[in-house]
């Protein structure tokens, strides 16, 4: 099995498991180079804390996609040198109980994790008669499609954070100047964009340079609550494909509800002070954090789940969030709360 940016080769792959035991999942590792931007930020010691819980258990391991931050390593030496107890600890568990992975958009070389690792990998899983498992970027309007350029993209951005620290969303949790700025820019941006293609349209062209301002206006969406625009994407995947549930990953926004007849399940991720992982036991889905014990049930999902996010642009969200001389009002109170 070989990977191509277009689509992985073996793309509709899919695998089937009973639900005789309990299952853990785990996604969106990002397992980097161990310098300051390997978003995993070091819980190698917390990681194999739960893989032992795993084999306690007697459960199954299922790790949900985007395991290595290839865009970010360069190379799988770096991650070795960087976290290569974990990966053997992993590999162990894959000789001894199986270890089941469903590949996700940073994942360049599938048959790595084959060949090298002895994961069972494939693009869905099905346990019993209607749990669907997928990494979730088939529901992103922007990355599922365009995965090569997206690969790209994101090489762009972890150069970027090399240099200059974290450029990431959402705002209020990396409120720094550089991610200050980029907001800023994105901004003036949008402000150009939206000038071209007003032009474009008078001269009778539409459709040119609309890409650029539904991208503006995703990545928007993605801050105010639906991170990657794909939650209700999924949901409406989810009833497609007959599935009373769904598990994915690639949000890293953990939590667990119900809407039209769908179960939806995000493990979250484990990247900066992130260890979320969803359990089933045969009857019960629950999304924890392995550091602090909390659970996660559909708090974070209430704003996506009121739809007002599908309609929002980046007009709406600059005139209610920006307060002037770099300031954001969402940021600004979580700041004066938390101090």
């Amino acid at each position: 099995m070989s990977w191509s940016w277009s689509q992985p080769v073996e793309a509709s792959h899919e695998k089937r498991i009973a639900a005789d035991r309990p299952v853990y999942f785990i996604s969106d590792l990002h397992l980097g180079d161990g310098s300051r931007s390997d978003i995993f930020m070091r819980k190698d010691k917390a990681l194999l804390d739960l893989l032992a819980r795993v084999r306690d258990d007697g459960a199954r391991l299922v790790i949900v996609g985007d395991a290595i931050d290839f865009h970010q390593a360069w190379s799988l030496t770096n991650v070795l040198r960087a976290h290569g107890p974990l990966l053997r600890a992993l590999s162990e568990l894959a000789d001894k109980s199986g270890v089941i992975y469903i590949y996700g958009n940073h994942d360049v070389d599938i048959a790595l994790f084959h060949e090298l690792f002895r994961w069972d990998v494939c693009s869905t899983l099905r346990i019993g008669p209607d749990i669907v498992v997928q990494h979730g970027h088939q529901f992103d309007p922007f990355i599922g499609p365009e995965l090569r350029s997206s690969g790209f993209m994101t090489r762009i951005h972890h150069a970027l954070e090399h240099v200059v620290g974290w450029v990431r969303m959402p705002l209020h949790e990396f409120y720094t100047p550089a991610n200050r700025a980029v907001y800023w820019s994105m901004h003036k941006l949008w402000l150009y964009v939206r000038a071209r293609n007003k032009l474009f349209r008078r001269l009778g062209l539409p459709r040119f340079g609309k890409a650029t301002e539904d991208w503006i206006n995703y990545w928007v969406r993605s801050e105010s609550g639906d991170p990657m625009s794909m939650f209700w994407p999924a949901v409406a995947g989810a009833r497609k494909a007959g599935a009373s549930t769904l598990v994915c990953g690639h949000a890293h926004m953990p939590g667990v509800l119900e809407t039209e007849g769908v179960r939806y399940v995000n493990t979250g991720s484990w990247t900066f002070g992130h260890a979320q992982y969803a359990m089933f036991d045969g009857d019960r889905f629950a999304v924890r954090d392995w550091l602090t014990g909390r659970e996660y049930g559909d708090e974070l999902y209430r704003t996506a789940l009121e739809r007002e996010l599908v309609d929002i642009t980046m007009d709406r969200w600059w005139a209610n969030q920006y307060l002037g001389w770099f300031r954001f009002r969402g940021a600004e109170l979580r700041r004066q709360v938390s101090g």
